[in-house]
């Protein structure tokens, strides 16, 4: 069956090529751009994670509006008109019981890792060089087990932070502003004392501006020392075995707690939406080459089909059954899928292996160059894609070709 649906189709070699390359060209597409669009959505929750967690949990922000005074000052049944509604917040939003959460999370199953963090602004100062920055208190330990930052690290270790004696990491912009390197003393002040000295002992690079001309990271203590709130904690990071279960967790912590808790999802909406519409085009794509497939076999089997109908009667006068004319033109169909599949396979991995090397100039995480993703679903889906459109495309015109006997040839003919 093989052998003859072979035959035929090298008999007409300028139709099976051409469908061959639509075929492998479609491939091709859909493997290179799956393979950017997957490399970027890995870049980008990749840097959604590396100073978050699975989970965030934060003390509720205590905000004072028009309706939240009036009924304290006036009472529920008097209308009252505000001349200039009052607004602001009463303090800092901080977790009010975080040992009852610590006791919690470390009980709960589905927990792999959490960690306290306090999280402050202040103003560095180095010679004559000032810099604002964004202090975040961590104990180290624990932070690398829920975070990705030791893998940001250009300068030391995270871990260089244990003991709490006035050290920090900068961000690598931060060092540039004030010009200063690892192993200098520089000056933080949070606008509440006077400015402490902090050794510098590590320097982390994410490859954002936004955070790498501002972040620093401090010991828990110092961070606390430093903002004269002893004890304070105003966010847990939690890290889960399934990070698939954070939503689902988020969502029964926060209606059973008064803190606000946070999946990495909701925390992160607006990226979240750009990925899903990311997986809404790389659909389409790949239902744009089922049809172009689709379309290409179709018609190269119809038109094989009406100028074989001879051979179908010689076939079908010999023994040939239905079942088997409609298998040898399936199996036609089915080796034009395959061997178009395999070859835009082939074309669409070495194509991203041209483009992954390719150097744009510009800052992409630990590198300039593109992120490509060889993600074996990707290979799966765009091989199985276009053996479908094969199959399907292939079907009609074989059932129509299994359906003529040999008295209906002789006639049309």
């Amino acid at each position: 069956m093989t052998f003859l649906a072979l035959r035929q189709l090298f008999s007409r070699k300028r139709q099976t090529l051409l469908i061959l390359l639509g075929i492998s060209f479609g491939t091709m597409i859909y493997v290179l751009i799956a393979g950017i669009q997957l490399g970027f959505r890995k870049y980008i929750l990749d840097e959604l994670l590396n100073n978050t967690a699975h989970v965030l949990i934060q003390g509720q922000e205590d905000v004072i509006n028009e309706s939240s005074l009036t009924p304290r000052f006036f009472g529920e049944e008097n209308l009252v008109k505000w001349i200039s509604p009052p607004a602001g917040k009463r303090n800092e939003s901080r977790l009010e019981n975080y040992y009852g959460w610590s006791e919690r999370l470390s009980r709960h199953p589905e927990v792999m890792a959490f960690s306290p963090r306090l999280s402050i602004k202040g103003l560095a100062a180095f010679k004559d060089a000032r810099a604002s920055i964004a202090l975040t208190g961590v104990l180290p330990s624990r932070h690398v087990k829920v975070t990705q930052l030791e893998n940001y690290m250009r300068e030391g270790s995270f871990k260089d932070l244990q003991g709490a004696s006035n050290k920090i990491i900068l961000g690598s912009g931060l060092l540039e502003t004030l010009g200063a390197k690892v192993n200098d003393t520089i000056m933080i002040s949070s606008g509440i004392d006077e400015a402490k000295p902090y050794k510098i002992v590590g320097s982390i690079h994410f490859g954002n501006p936004a955070s790498d001309d501002h972040a620093a990271f401090a010991h828990l203590k110092d961070a606390q020392a430093l903002n004269k709130t002893p004890g304070r904690i105003s966010e847990i990071l939690v890290s889960l075995y399934d990070i698939d279960r954070s939503s689902e967790l988020a969502h029964f912590w926060n209606y059973t707690s008064q803190d606000k808790v946070e999946s990495w999802e909701e925390a992160n909406a607006s990226f979240m939406s750009m990925i899903k519409i990311q997986d809404v085009t790389r659909m389409i794509i790949t239902l744009s080459i089922l049809l172009v497939a689709g379309f290409g076999i179709y018609n190269v089997l119809s038109i094989m089909i009406s100028q074989k109908h001879k051979e179908i009667a010689i076939l079908r006068s010999i023994g040939y059954g239905p079942e088997k004319i409609l298998q040898l033109f399936l199996v036609q169909g089915l080796l034009l899928g395959v061997t178009g599949g395999v070859l835009g396979l082939i074309m669409g991995f070495f194509l991203n292996l041209y483009f992954g090397s390719i150097d744009l100039g510009i800052e992409i995480g630990q590198g300039s160059s593109l992120i490509i993703s060889y993600s074996p679903s990707i290979y799966i889906t765009a091989l199985s894609s276009a053996c479908a459109a094969s199959f399907i495309a292939s079907y009609f015109p074989a059932r129509k070709a299994s359906e003529l006997t040999p008295i209906e040839i002789i006639r049309s003919q």
